[in-house]
């Protein structure tokens, strides 16, 4: 089982050593973890020895650790704003993002990020989402255009391993219900080669890019129409991702 499981343990292993988690804090936290999945797991009386012998932890560890919750993860205020900016009538013409003035009443830049985030200064939201790539503020007019589709945070950046935590997260949830549930209940595809050149491989993530963004805009924009005429109580939600990978070694 572990030998199968190495592929899932090396990119975590590194992703951790890279932000500095000592082993010893991220093994607490998983005893925190196995204690919670045994809770979820377990049928009938759920007692602090049954929960030891399904996880193997000490029984002390485990009383000290059942009420453990984890914090749900807060929506990125940038990548809101982003999709706000592609879905709402009022900062659409044509179907397209407007090129927004900076300053003013809505439709602008400065409305817009108001709306997002109360807090935050929309000047900051800015120049995280011009250093990121995902605007170009025009020199001349001071106008502010969306040209990325999506808010990609700054390698590295806090932003970036929770945007990280939540599609890799979602994805793993995904895969682990369709392993243990029969029938599988999410959509789980992929498709791999070998063989292939550098240029091959060019072409096939362009074609894999292309398609996949106007499939997320698709998504996105029906969602937002749909939001707009459904109880905002209701509790469902869903994400749709993609990726296209290729081992380093690969590029060369």
């Amino acid at each position: 089982m572990f030998d199968m499981l190495d592929s899932l343990l090396a990119p975590f292993a590194r992703l951790m050593v890279a932000r500095g988690i000592p082993f010893p804090d991220l093994a607490e936290r998983l005893k925190a973890h196995y204690v919670e999945a045994a809770q979820t797991l377990s049928e009938g009386k759920v007692t602090d020895s049954k929960l030891s012998v399904m996880t193997g932890l000490q029984r002390r560890d485990v009383a000290r650790l059942r009420d453990f919750t984890p914090k749900p993860q807060r929506l990125n205020h940038l990548s809101r704003l982003v999709a706000l900016w592609q879905t709402e009538a009022a900062y659409l013409s044509n179907g397209q993002p407007r090129i927004l003035p900076k300053n003013g009443a809505a439709p602008s830049f400065e409305d817009l990020a108001r709306f997002v985030r109360r807090d935050v200064h929309p000047r900051t939201m800015l120049d995280a989402l011009e250093a990121a790539g995902t605007v170009r503020v025009h020199a001349e007019t001071g106008a502010v255009e969306l040209i990325e589709a999506s808010f990609q945070p700054a390698t590295g950046s806090d932003d970036q391993i929770a945007y990280l935590v939540a599609n890799v997260g979602d994805h793993l949830d995904a895969a682990t219900d369709n392993v243990t549930t029969n029938p599988a209940p999410h959509f789980e595809r992929a498709v791999h080669y070998t063989g292939l050149s550098a240029d091959d491989l060019a072409k096939l993530q362009s074609m894999h890019h292309t398609a996949q963004m106007k499939l997320f805009r698709d998504l996105s924009s029906r969602a937002a129409e749909m939001k707009k005429t459904t109880n905002p109580d209701h509790p469902h939600r869903f994400r749709a991702g993609a990726y296209f990978y290729h081992p380093k070694g690969d590029q060369e």
